[in-house]
This record gives structure tokens, sequence and C-alpha cells, in this order.
């Protein structure tokens, strides 16, 4: 009777008790049985809660795997219209600057550009698995390369806009009006026998020979450095035009531009004479580029009508 135990049950009003007799060894085995079917079924169970959660986050990773697999499609293609688009920029870029007067970009400037180490994120731990891997890097690699495309025409078109500014300014200040609507070239740029000094020297302009009182006009805009009496040249203009151009007006009867006034092409600056050493009524013209004389035949445009519909008539 020492091995085994008492189980007593009291009713709750006392009236009814029960009596039963077990021994230990079957108590503890009793007991252990639960113990281990309870721990069975609690992992049994919670196997079933963390598979079914597992199941759940896979199949909604392959669903997110699956959209971001038709995004990175997607993404290429139109990375491949990008890349079209940037290939028309490039021809666009080489027609303008062909018609500013720019060099094209070379390959090599563009290719060095453009150019650079190869993507090096490592990816192989972020996405391994991901079936679009390869064509993912392909992608970082191809935005890298655009980025530093853009970059590069972002900067060839400001060097474009910049240009295109100074030819357009330059082009004011370019000596391209004939200075005298009316007249001829009797004397031409170069050598030739002085007409009244008969000793053979460089001619340093043009003589365009007109009556006296033919309104002289300024070729370009600029600003007068100089009017007054000059040796030989007789009344004289000198205009300072920007962009190493200064043209030089000999022989006038009248002056009509002052020193340090700023004038525009067209702009009356004086009247035709025979001041200074000259035979006859004309006028002396002078083109300079960056302190050396030029021909002024090759600045402007001999077009009457043309001339007529520039100057500012008084």
């Amino acid at each position: 009777m020492k091995d085994k135990s008492r189980l007593i049950f009291v009713s709750r009003d006392q009236k009814r008790i029960k009596e039963f007799k077990i021994s230990r060894i079957k108590l503890f085995t009793y007991i252990s049985i639960f113990l281990i079917a309870f721990l069975i079924t609690g992992k049994l169970g919670l196997d079933m809660l963390i598979n079914f959660s597992q199941n759940s986050k896979i199949d909604r990773l392959q669903r997110t795997n699956t959209v971001l697999q038709s995004r990175i499609k997607e993404i290429s293609k139109k990375i491949k219209n990008v890349n079209n688009e940037m290939n028309l920029l490039v021809e666009k870029d080489d027609q303008l600057r062909a018609v500013i007067g720019l060099e094209e970009l070379s390959s090599d400037v563009r290719n060095v550009g453009i150019g650079g180490a190869k993507y090096d994120y490592d990816l192989s731990d972020e996405i391994s698995g991901f079936d679009e891997k390869v064509e993912l890097e392909n992608q970082l690699m191809d935005i890298s390369k655009i980025e530093r495309e853009v970059t590069l025409e972002l900067e060839s078109y400001h060097e474009l806009i910049t240009t295109f500014q100074k030819k357009q300014d330059s082009l004011k200040y370019l000596p391209a009006l004939r200075p005298v609507l009316k007249g001829f070239t009797s004397s031409g740029f170069g050598m030739r026998t002085h007409p009244i000094l008969k000793v053979r020297r460089h001619h340093d302009g043009i003589d365009i020979s007109v009556k006296k009182g033919t309104p002289i006009y300024a070729s370009a805009d600029g600003v007068v450095t100089f009017h007054g009496k000059n040796g030989g040249y007789g009344n004289m203009v000198i205009v300072n035009h920007k962009y190493g151009y200064e043209t030089r007006y000999g022989h006038m009867s009248k002056i009509t531009a002052r020193k340090g006034e700023k004038v525009k092409r067209g702009e009356k600056i004086g009247e035709v004479g025979r001041s200074g050493l000259a035979t006859a009524s004309h006028l002396h013209y002078e083109v300079r580029f960056k302190g050396k004389a030029v021909n002024p035949n090759i600045y402007y445009f001999d077009d009457k009508i043309l001339n007529k519909k520039v100057v500012k008539k008084d």
C-alpha cells in the first residue's frame, strides 16, 4: 500500500466523496505521457504555424519578385528609348557645332566623358536568387553611363550657348557696312605709288572717290577714340570696335562724331572732303584687326540696296 497514492474528490456540497487509488509509478507514467503528448502537440502546432507564416511570406515575396521583374523589363525598354534620344541629341549637338563654327566633339572626347569604372556594387547578397540580377546590374551601369552623357551634353550645350552669344554680339562689331553709299574705289589696299609724294609705299586702306559733303557712316558699332586733325590724313575719326577691330576715316570735310561717343553701324560720323594730303575729294578708309591693317574689301558688303537699308538717315 505504500507505493500507492490516493486521489480524493469531494463535491462542493461535501455530500459525495470519491476515492481513487493509483500507484506512484502509474501516476508518474500518466503524467509523463501527458506532458510528452502536450509537448509533441505543441511542437507540431508551432511548426504548422511557422510553416504557414513562412509560406505566406514566400508567396508574398514571389509575387513581389514577379512584379519587380516586370518593372525591370519596363525600365530596360525606357533606358533603350533614353539611349536613342541621347544619340539624337549627339547628332543635334554636332549639327549645331557645325553651324556655329565649333569643332565636333571627337569620339575620344565623348568616350572619356562618358567612360569610367564599371558599376561596382556587389548585388550577390542583396538579391541572391533574383532571376533578373544580371539585367539589373546592366541597367545600373546603363543609368550611370546616361548620367555622364547628360553631364557631357550639358557642358557642350553651355559652350554652344556661350559661343553663339559671343558670335551674335561680335556681328555688331564687324565692319560690314560700306562707309559711303556712293562713289568708286580709286585706290585699293596694298603697295602703290603715293599720288602726291610719288614714292612707292603700302596703302593701309582704300580710297573711295565721291563728291564733297557725302555722308560717312560707321561701318560697325563701336566707340570713337579719336576725332580731329591727323597729319596727312587731314580730319580723321577712329572708331574702336570689340574683338580687336578698329576703323579709320580720313580726309573728312566735317566731323560729327566726338571722342568717347558710342556709335551704331550706319550712324553718320562725318562728311567726305579733301583735308590733309589729298588731290581730290575722297574718303580714306582703313580696317585694322588687332593693330594690323587688313583689306577692308573682305569685310563690307558692296550692295547699295542693302547698305541703304542699314544707314540711319538724318
